[in-house]
């Protein structure tokens, strides 16, 4: 991945940072971007008192730090939703990289555009020396357990990444 200083995350991934208490640290880091679409799944989230819905609150007290942009859907996918959709035209429209934990999505637009899930940013993190391997590594398992991914491919691919830093 090109070392960019501005990243299109979706919810899914607000959440996975948030969840492993990174999100300030890469807000101060990198200009994240996002849409009203994702705002409005993070505050339908925050409506409820269970772990996700405590998250979204979280991230929405970031909001003021968030950089929401509005983009016409021009080019659609089929196999993902609306808000998807708009994170995908906004990702080909800016040409920067889209930060996802939906495997769907990454599989169905990365011929398209610069798509990577979520752990990337531990990866970016080590190596810019703000988190140490092993701390790294600790948070992918906290993420791990935290979004119930086992031994998905976002899990093991991720693992394999941090291993070879």
């Amino acid at each position: 991945m090109e070392n960019s200083k501005n990243y299109i995350l979706d919810t899914s991934s607000l959440i996975s940072l948030e969840s492993i208490n990174i999100l300030d640290q890469i807000l101060n880091l990198f200009t994240i971007i996002t849409t009203n679409s994702v705002i409005k799944e993070l505050e339908n989230f925050a409506k409820y008192d269970g772990r996700y819905g405590r998250i979204a609150k979280s991230i929405l007290k970031f909001k003021k730090r968030l950089r929401i942009e509005t983009c016409e859907i021009i080019e659609t996918i089929n196999y993902i939703e609306q808000t998807d959709n708009e994170l995908y035209n906004l990702s080909l429209k800016m040409k920067l990289p889209l930060i996802t934990d939906e495997t769907k999505f990454v599989h169905h637009a990365r011929e398209k555009i610069d798509i990577y899930f979520t752990p990337i940013f531990l990866a970016i993190l080590i190596e810019s020396k703000y988190l140490t391997k092993n701390d790294a590594l600790n948070k992918l398992e906290r993420l791990r357990d935290i979004r119930n991914w086992r031994s998905n491919i976002i899990y093991l691919t991720s693992k394999k990444e941090l291993d070879k830093l």
